[in-house]
């Protein structure tokens, strides 16, 4: 028994290792951080070593985190330059965040379930949990997603031994691990929170009311605390409510995810119908089948679907594992099967289409060559298209704006120079087409030339 705990351990070790490497080896297809926000990250942990605190409201954890790394990897390598080691280490704790989740998993298969899975069915789901379409997508330009959503797993695996073994213990680890996630990513924290008043509700009815409310206004003033913007988005997020548009054509990951939900909620359905399944069980199943619905509904916004959608395999393979043992012969081959083409594809998709830097290493060597024409980076804020801006920042030190601010009296009695930067080659578009958010600027009329290249023509606003 014990050395076939050991075989399992060293399984769970070398597919972790391996998804590390893997990892590792997408995140140095390039020399900058890839993906559309890819200069947040540097930008935001260079401000923490420079001056104690981020440059922008966000949650903290991962940032002063990696901030502490990079001095560990600056004392052992003195010699390099401190913004070659900043990428250097978001690009390796990045590669590290999703390969993470073979510690819950293992906890959550082997401590908790009162029976065994099949071993293809079980390395199947860790395989999905680290090589998944929206696993592989979690890089180094959203470790807080990923690194949260480890958080998530083991929250998830804390609430259920709870409602199995009703101890004090998971309690207090579920609050612990739930205030984490608050100080790791919004987008998490805000899932934790409905899968938790989901559970309440499925499980508790009517004296759930009273924990609903305390828990919705702790986690509201939470996110107000951290994020104040991020509060206000919480508010208002039905303002722009359904309207898938066509981008989703441009995001298989989500396609993937969805086609997979639609089968899992349909298997959990007919579960909770079976008169054989205990009451309790019937109950943890629609906590899940409810969660599923909610975070994949097909006409939510894009932006909000495709975030959650990322988050969704998570509750997909623990609601697998869950049911598993009241699945037909027939639906386990069927689910084996789908879970080995989801991997497989993602993995030859991911290295046939890597991910992208939201602009080319020309273009953003040739940021630096402008650096010259401004003379007071403090006082200065440049209008730029998203995708660009903040490499813009992380390059020439300035405060930006993206292309749809207007210039108002606010703007002009903050800053000395207002600029605009129009890019003409390298970039690339995630959603190219009408509609696409990244859009250049548009300049205004006496504006003066500062700089010209084949990448950028950078101006100056001017009210003459």
């Amino acid at each position: 028994m014990q050395s076939n705990c050991m075989d399992k351990k060293a399984v769970y070790g070398v597919l972790g290792l391996l998804s590390f490497s893997f990892r590792l080896f997408l995140e140095f297809q390039s020399s900058i951080i890839t993906g559309i926000n890819g200069g947040y990250y540097p930008v935001q942990v260079r401000h923490v070593l420079e001056h104690g605190h981020l440059a922008m409201k966000d949650m903290p954890l991962v940032f002063y985190v990696n901030a502490f790394v990079v001095k560990v990897f600056a004392f052992i390598l003195p010699s390099q330059p401190i913004d070659f080691i900043i990428i250097l280490v978001i690009k390796i704790l990045g590669a590290l965040s999703i390969s993470l989740l073979v510690f819950p998993l293992y906890k959550f298969i082997h401590h908790y379930l009162a029976y065994r899975l099949t071993k293809p069915f079980e390395y199947l789901i860790l395989g999905f949990a680290l090589f998944s379409f929206s696993s592989l997508c979690l890089g180094a330009e959203m470790m807080k997603n990923a690194y949260a959503l480890v958080g998530f797993t083991y929250f998830i695996y804390f609430i259920i031994r709870f409602f199995k073994e009703k101890s004090n213990k998971y309690v207090l680890l579920s609050v612990f691990t739930l205030l984490l996630i608050g100080v790791t990513h919004f987008g998490v924290f805000a899932i934790a929170l409905i899968f938790l008043l989901l559970f309440l509700i499925c499980v508790y009815k009517v004296r759930a009311v009273v924990p609903i409310l305390i828990t919705s206004v702790i986690g509201f003033l939470i996110v107000w605390w951290l994020d104040p913007f991020r509060a206000f988005n919480a508010i208002n997020i039905f303002e722009k409510w359904f309207g898938l548009p066509w981008r989703i054509a441009f995001y298989p990951a989500g396609i993937a995810s969805f086609i997979l939900s639609v089968f899992v909620v349909l298997m959990l359905f007919l579960t909770i119908r079976n008169k054989k399944v205990e009451t309790s069980h019937k109950q943890m199943f629609t906590v899940f089948m409810w969660f599923i619905v909610l975070l994949s509904i097909p006409l939510l916004r894009f932006e909000l679907w495709r975030r959650f959608n990322l988050m969704l395999f998570i509750p997909q393979l623990i609601a697998l594992v869950l049911v598993f043992p009241y699945l037909k012969a027939s639906y386990k081959k069927k689910f084996t099967v789908l879970l080995s083409v989801i991997i497989g594809v993602s993995v030859i998709f991911n290295l046939v289409f890597p991910k992208t830097n939201s602009i080319s290493l020309d273009a953003y060597n040739d940021l630096s060559e402008m650096s010259n024409k401004i003379l007071n980076p403090n006082e200065t804020i440049i209008i730029v298209r998203h995708g660009l801006d903040w490499w813009v920042v992380w390059q020439l030190k300035t405060k930006m704006a993206q292309s749809h601010i207007k210039i108002n009296d606010t703007i002009t009695s903050k800053y000395d120079d207002i600029l605009f930067l129009k890019q003409n080659k390298g970039h690339n578009d995630l959603y190219p087409g009408p509609g696409s958010p990244f859009f250049n600027p548009s300049i205004p009329e006496n504006s003066i030339l500062l700089y010209a290249s084949d990448y950028f023509d950078l101006y100056k606003w001017s009210e003459k």
